[in-house]
This record gives C-alpha cells, sequence and structure tokens, in this order.
C-alpha cells in the first residue's frame, strides 16, 4: 500500500498526532466529586477534549445511581457469604462513591482521529460488591463496570454460546436469560472457579436452560474444528487492556473469528493502543520516515507492515485510512497473522 501525503491526509496526520499528545483521560481516575463541584470537573473534561462533554448544556451526569445498579439481575439475584480455598475468594466488599472511574469499554473517537475516551462516571453513594480475588489479586467483580463490559455481548450471544472464562458467572447468568440463547458452553482452567461457582453460585440461577463447565485451557479449544459448533462465542480470560492484547493475538492466531460471530471481553480497550501503532505506521509511510516504537510492540507493527505491504492500492483519502486503523475484523485479520510461518 502506498499513501498520497496531500493537504487532507497532511492535516489529519498531524491532528493525531495532537490527539496522542495530549491523551489526558487517564489523569481523572479516582478524582473525587462531589454535587457541589460536578460542574467544575465536567468543563475540566470538556477542556480536556473528551467528546461527550463537549456540549456543556447537554452532557450526561456524572453519577451514576447505586439504587438503579441494585436492580441489575445478577447483583440483585446472586447472594454469597464469603467463601475461600487455597487460592480463590468470594467476598463482598465495600466500593466508595463519588471517585471517578472508567465505567465502560473505551469509547471510539467519533471522528476516528484517535481521540479516544473513557467514560468516565462515579457511583452516587458507597456500595457492595462481590469480588472474587486470586491470591490476594481482584479478578472479578459484580459493579457497574463489568456489567457494562458484559451486557451488549450476553445480548448478541445466540444460539448455541460458548464462554471462554466464568468469573463470577456474570456473563453467563446474562446470557442465559436471554431469550435467543439455547445453551451456554463454558471452558474455565480453574477446577476451583468452577466448583465454588458450581457449589454457590449455580444454585442461583433461576434458568434450566443447559449451562456446560469444561475444565480446560481455552488454548486448548480456540480451534476452527471445536468452535464451529457454536453460533456465537465470547471471550474473557484476561484481567485488563494490559494482558488483554496479546492474549487475544495468541488467540487469532491460532484461529481468526470475525465481529459477526464472536467478541471479546473490552476489545476496543485492549486494541486502543493497536490502532495507534496502525497510525504510525502510516505516518511514517505517508511521511517516508523510519518508524520507532517501544521493543514490545515491534512484532505488531511487523505484523501491520506485512499486512498492508500486500495491499495493492493508493490510498488519498482520510477516510479510507480511518477505517483501516478502526475496522475490527481488519485488527484482528492483522493481529491474526503468524509470522513465524511465513
Amino acid at each position: 500500500m502506498k499513501i498520497t501525503l496531500n493537504d487532507e491526509i497532511n492535516q489529519f496526520l498531524n491532528r493525531c498526532l495532537t490527539n496522542i499528545m495530549n491523551d489526558s483521560k487517564n489523569d481523572f481516575v479516582g478524582m473525587h466529586i462531589t454535587k457541589k463541584n460536578e460542574k467544575k470537573v465536567i468543563k475540566m473534561l470538556a477542556d480536556a477534549g473528551i467528546p461527550e462533554f463537549q456540549d456543556i448544556k447537554n452532557c450526561p451526569s456524572l453519577f451514576l445511581s447505586v439504587d438503579e445498579w441494585e436492580n441489575n439481575p445478577y447483583h440483585k439475584n446472586i447472594h454469597l457469604d464469603w467463601i475461600k480455598d487455597s487460592h480463590f475468594t468470594f467476598e463482598r466488599g465495600k466500593i466508595s462513591g463519588f471517585e471517578l472511574f472508567n465505567s465502560d469499554v473505551i469509547q471510539k473517537d467519533p471522528n476516528r482521529e484517535l481521540n479516544d475516551w473513557m467514560k468516565l462516571r462515579a457511583m452516587d453513594r458507597n456500595f457492595d460488591a462481590l469480588y472474587l480475588y486470586q491470591d490476594d489479586m481482584d479478578w472479578m467483580f459484580d459493579a457497574p463496570s463489568e456489567a457494562n463490559t458484559n451486557d451488549i455481548p450476553a445480548q448478541r450471544a445466540h444460539g448455541k454460546v460458548l464462554t471462554f472464562g466464568l468469573g463470577i458467572g456474570y456473563f453467563l447468568y446474562m446470557a442465559i436469560q436471554n431469550p435467543n440463547v439455547e445453551e451456554v458452553t463454558v471452558i474455565e482452567r480453574s477446577k476451583e472457579v468452577i466448583a465454588m461457582f458450581r457449589n454457590f453460585i449455580l444454585p442461583q440461577f433461576e434458568s434450566t436452560k443447559p449451562i456446560h463447565l469444561i475444565e480446560a485451557d481455552a488454548f486448548d479449544y480456540f480451534n476452527e474444528e471445536y468452535l464451529s459448533n457454536f453460533d456465537y462465542i465470547y471471550t474473557d480470560i484476561w484481567q485488563s487492556s494490559q494482558d488483554g492484547l496479546p492474549l487475544i493475538t495468541g488467540l487469532l492466531e491460532q484461529c481468526y473469528l470475525p465481529k459477526e460471530k464472536a467478541d471479546f471481553w473490552i476489545e476496543d480497550s485492549c486494541l486502543e493502543v493497536f490502532w495507534t501503532l496502525i497510525f504510525l505506521y502510516f505516518e511514517s509511510l505517508a511521511r517516508n520516515k523510519e518508524l520507532e516504537v517501544n521493543p514490545y510492540y515491534q512484532t505488531y507493527i511487523e505484523k501491520i507492515a506485512y499486512y498492508f505491504e500486500h495491499i495493492n492500492e493508493t490510498v488519498s483519502d482520510v477516510e479510507t485510512l480511518k477505517t483501516y486503523m478502526y475496522d475490527t475484523n481488519i485488527s484482528r485479520s492483522i493481529l491474526s497473522i503468524k509470522l513465524d510461518r511465513l
């Protein structure tokens, strides 16, 4: 692929570089907020360039209602006392209100120019949540951020569903209530998590739809032959976007899955850095400059270069570059490339 460096593309590259340099969304996480200073904080978020606060008169409230959250079906119906084995613990704990947190997956910049943003919110009071700890590290908990990042995949689920990763069973609980879902198979590598789920959480499920629990590693089952048995596939085996991207990459190298058939938990959050790497490759290509990145990302750059080197196209418009940067199936195709087999 070649890129024609015209005025339109040159200005696009400059805007993206500015957005990368001015990215300050993480600066607001944990900020204390009250009803009195909410407007002031919204003004700060607007000044930082976060898209949803650019229209001050019509922007959303920063507060989420605990009362509304407590009507969440899982949070309302699943009740556990303190449970513990040698490695895993289920425990109810307090979550502080009035502190900004990322309440959802990363939100794509509507202009597709790398001004991607967090949906920053605060609860309007303290509340209880169910935590799953692994050796004192919190792995999952039933809070709005978990719900917001799992509810849409649960709504997209249909037919015979396969999910990799069990956790506290939030996705499973929501998916099994979906009238379009016939049954769910769960692959979870921890026999302790499966045992605690089967003994304490599963009996509280109202649905009688078939649920199959398999103790195994996701990588042992992530192949075309096995995945072809299911209509919808969901994967949630990482703790955050930091470990998510390499795990998504490893899975896709074993078997490419299109967005139409499968979802990965917080995929856009995991891909945010990948969109930037694609952009940096485009910028180096358009401006005929050497591309230097952190060695950690070198393999991703090599995949990106291989993919676009095999596209016989000269791009002279910004929209095409934006599509290449932000299209989920294109990103998955690039990540699925096996460099050691080329």
